[in-house]
């Protein structure tokens, strides 16, 4: 199967970088207002969402178990998260977010859905559902 001409590549790659950045540099700001930085807002949903060892957390946000160790340090001190023993392995350490923690993530995830929806906003609903539609069908993995 061929694919779609070089320059609307091009341009579709284009618009699709700028909408990243436009959407990053929103959330950088959003997060901002609450004190945190992308990675740690994304710390507090990855927790949240059940990521509760450390090596995991490394691997979702790809990078090294030392930086997120000092990103854990840094949480917890700011009362956002709490490591506490494994009881099925003592020697690892499980995460878990302090009522803090909570409710600075149900914050975040408020104005980055306002912030995101105004945005979206732009669009009709048909246009919306399409934009859906699409954005499910180049997200799917391929082959799966």
């Amino acid at each position: 199967m061929k694919g779609p001409p070089a320059p609307l590549v091009e341009e579709l790659s284009r618009l699709g970088y700028a909408l990243m950045r436009l959407l990053l540099a929103r959330a950088k700001e959003t997060f901002a207002q609450e004190g945190l930085s992308l990675l740690q807002a994304e710390v507090l949903r990855l927790v949240k969402e059940g990521i509760q060892l450390p090596s995991r957390l490394a691997e979702h946000l790809e990078v090294l178990p030392s930086q997120v160790s000092h990103l854990l340090a840094s949480m917890e001190e700011a009362g956002l998260l709490e490591r506490h023993p494994d009881p099925q392995d003592r020697r690892r350490v499980l995460l878990r977010l302090t009522p803090k923690g909570e409710a600075v993530h149900k914050r975040l995830q408020e104005a980055w859905l306002q912030a995101y929806g105004q945005h979206l906003a732009r669009l009709s609903p048909k246009e919306l559902l399409l934009f859906r539609d699409l954005l499910r069908k180049l997200t799917e993995v391929e082959g799966g």
